[in-house]
Parts: structure tokens; C-alpha cells; sequence
């Protein structure tokens, strides 16, 4: 199953969340993008893994893009 996870620095914890759900997650992902938020205003990961791990993600953290909908994205 796929997601897209975006934390903003704008919601305070928001990105420390995303990352120890990442960091908690890791090894159970078949993949997990580069950060490919600017940084300064929003992070975005793209991640694959199975349904159970997938549906561990914080709701205010969950969004969709490309990647979550079309499913056409390669996995590593």
C-alpha cells in the first residue's frame, strides 16, 4: 500500500512525529523517498509497506499525491 506523508514546521511536533513514524517504520517499508518538501516549510516522504504498517500513520500526516493514487511510481 502506498501514502504520502507531509508534515508542516508551521504545526509544532508535526515533523518530529513524521520523522520517529518513519524511523519506527523503516524497516518494515519497501520504500521510502528522499524528503521531497523544500525543508524550510514542509517535508514530504512517499512510502510503500504493508496495509497494517501503512494504516499506523498519523491521520494529520496521511495525505495523497500522484504516487498514493495512480500506483505508476517504481519501487525500489
Amino acid at each position: 500500500m502506498r501514502a504520502t506523508i507531509i508534515a508542516n514546521t508551521d504545526n509544532p511536533g508535526e515533523v518530529d512525529e513524521a520523522e520517529n513514524w518513519l524511523a519506527h517504520w523503516r524497516s518494515r517499508l519497501a520504500y521510502l523517498s528522499e524528503d521531497e518538501g523544500c525543508g524550510c516549510c514542509v517535508h514530504i516522504w512517499n512510502v510503500e509497506g504493508p496495509t497494517e504498517v501503512i494504516l499506523t500513520i498519523p491521520a494529520r500526516l496521511k495525505s495523497q499525491s500522484d504516487w498514493s493514487r495512480d500506483g505508476n511510481a517504481p519501487t525500489q
